[in-house]
């Protein structure tokens, strides 16, 4: 969708005038289903340093059908502009977690549960964190806090800011930490997120850090806080996503 948006621009306003985005809400209305979909893009404000988009995907109507069979699945409020053109006020910020991202060499070791191959999209990455004595991947902070390094399998550089984009889909959920078989258990659904890009990735960036954290976890919904990190440390991202879980019910014994 984000990817949507920036050719949009690119037609009605001019190639590169918009280069990248710096943020993005994401509403998730009902389930995407597998194949066809259509994406509208529509121009709610231009200004000198910004533009903003409603981005909508919704299901492509099958041969016959009417235009607006399907209802929009997901909604996107998108800000475009040019993070290498950002100027003004610039202070030195203290991070509230102050601990360097562990070592991914001599620190962390490959995760190798199945959840990592669950899905297409978690297949396609490289996912190395520290585990504790207990057992628990990326828990070295304690509370719910969760690190991962993530890169592509394929050798591919995550040097897009649409990959931070991609990447902020992924963190290691928080409440899994203190839940053996965490996915086993319960199924998570995203209600909506947002993400804020700092800076563009470096084109040489193979690994980039996901950290994760809840601040509030009841009554089946929490959040998720998330900090994308290159590995020099640099700030590359912020998301923040609102989760909800459900009760996964055992599947009936076969006789």
């Amino acid at each position: 969708m984000l990817a949507a948006g920036q050719r949009f621009l690119d037609q009605e306003l001019g190639i590169g005038r918009y280069p990248d985005p710096v943020h993005a809400f994401v509403q998730f209305l009902h389930m995407v289903h597998p194949g066809p979909s259509i994406i509208t893009c529509t121009l709610l404000r231009v200004s000198k340093k910004q533009s903003v988009l409603q981005v909508e995907l919704a299901r492509a109507p099958k041969p016959g059908e009417d235009s607006d069979s399907y209802p929009t699945t997901t909604l996107g409020i998108f800000t475009y502009g040019d993070l290498r053109k950002e100027q003004g006020l610039t202070q030195e910020t203290r991070p509230v977690i102050t601990r360097p991202p562990p070592d991914r060499l001599t620190e962390c070791v490959t995760i190798d549960d199945p959840v990592v191959n669950s899905t297409p999209v978690t297949a396609k990455m490289n996912w190395v964190a520290p585990r504790s004595s207990q057992g628990l991947w990326g828990h070295r902070l304690g509370g719910h806090n969760r690190e991962v390094w993530l890169s592509f399998r394929d050798g591919s550089k995550l040097s897009d800011v649409l990959h931070l984009a991609y990447l902020s889909d992924l963190p290691l959920q928080p409440p899994a930490t203190h839940i053996p078989d965490f996915y086993a258990k319960y199924a998570i659904s995203t209600l909506c997120l947002s993400i804020e890009f700092k800076r563009r990735p470096d084109p040489s960036t193979d690994w980039v850090m996901i950290r994760s954290n809840s601040n509030k976890v009841s009554n089946g919904r929490y959040d998720a806080a998330l900090q994308l990190l290159d590995e020099k440390g640099n700030l590359l991202a912020l998301s923040n996503h609102v989760v909800f879980t459900s009760d996964l019910k055992p599947r009936p014994a076969r006789l």
